[in-house]
């Protein structure tokens, strides 16, 4: 009897491991171009645990040898399935050149933000401030602050400690006519750029909110299959337009807000994944920005071009009213003659 336990504890130990790795695998290589794949990107990932808690007590009592493979198995499930980073480059060298603080946060509507937003850049203590879901009371809190440079357009507010020289926002015409087709897989696509002048130089800065795959998952809940395939291909339309966009900033460039994908996606890795990841670089732990009932995932992100050296720290903030947490980030911009 107890032979035949060992054996099922063995088979149930190893396919957990071989599950794991499938899942990561899939996640990686077919995420935003597979629907099945599309979910688990979007999914709690969380639930990849959870055979651990029968499976590991189990080994401990019957089959020690099956510790390793559930090691190696819940290795995976936190790093290439939840996506925790260990944040070593901390451990380099600060580089020299100009610091630069970056925070993206997504209010949604941001009413307790503006009764608070003094005390927050306080807080924060950022070089540059870029608010996704900015709501009016936001947005004139964001006016009325003393001693910084504000903008905001299309539900995007910005708080610059430098001038900001010029501030453009993206054409969305065409995305405007998507949002009213019948089927309602919607069109967010919001980027604005900014030319900042700081005592390092001209920089770019794009703030941008774009398209949620919610839309399509709600109709997969309601049986219309074509859905999700119709809103992934709107938001890989959006990534487009949106890095072509960002791309027309001469200077070295931040990219910041609220993607509505993971960096696991395709459609990230496509149309960003040139760019450096902040969180992923420097970041330590999971990094989740977006709160959703039992879904936690990182979808708020602070992207750089080369021109930046690295990211020397990335952290999230505390929760203030909303269902995602601000991404803090500080930056070193290499050292160069101001333009």
């Amino acid at each position: 009897m107890v032979r035949r336990v060992r054996r099922a504890l063995d088979i149930l130990g190893w396919s957990y491991l071989a599950a794991t790795l499938l899942v990561a695998l899939t996640m990686w290589t077919l995420g935003d171009r597979w629907w099945p794949a599309t979910i688990l990107v979007f999914m709690g990932r969380w639930v990849m645990l959870l055979p651990l808690a029968v499976l590991v007590p189990a080994a401990l009592v019957l089959r020690r040898t099956l510790l390793l493979p559930l090691m190696l198995a819940a290795a995976v499930a936190v790093g290439p399935i939840m996506g925790a980073r260990t944040g070593w480059r901390r451990l380099l060298t600060v580089p020299e050149g100009m610091p630069f603080r970056v925070v993206t946060y997504n209010v949604d509507g941001g009413q307790l933000a503006a009764t608070e937003l003094p005390l927050l850049v306080e807080a924060w203590q950022p070089d540059v401030v870029l608010f996704q879901e900015c709501g009016d009371e936001l947005a004139t809190a964001v006016e009325r602050m003393t001693g910084w440079h504000a903008h905001h357009d299309y539900g995007l507010c910005t708080l610059s400690r430098y001038p900001i020289v010029s501030a453009e926002r993206m054409d969305r015409s065409a995305l405007e006519r998507v949002r009213q087709d019948p089927a309602g897989i919607g069109g967010a696509g919001y980027v604005v750029r900014y030319t900042i002048a700081t005592p390092g130089g001209t920089i770019g800065v794009a703030n941008l909110h774009l398209e949620t795959p919610r839309k399509g998952f709600e109709g997969l809940m309601a049986g219309d299959v074509e859905r999700l395939p119709l809103n992934t291909a709107l938001r890989d339309i959006e990534s487009s337009r949106a890095r072509q966009w960002v791309d027309g900033l001469r200077a070295p460039t931040i990219v910041a807000g609220d993607f509505n994908t993971p960096v696991e996606s395709r459609i990230f890795q496509e149309h960003w994944g040139d760019l450096t990841d902040a969180f992923s670089q420097i970041g330590t732990g999971l990094g989740f920005t977006k709160y959703n009932g039992w879904i936690r995932i990182r979808i708020d992100h602070v992207l750089v071009d080369q021109a930046w050296w690295r990211a020397v720290r990335a952290r999230v903030g505390d929760d203030f009213g909303s269902d995602h947490r601000p991404l803090i980030v500080d930056l070193v911009l290499k050292a160069h003659r101001p333009r």
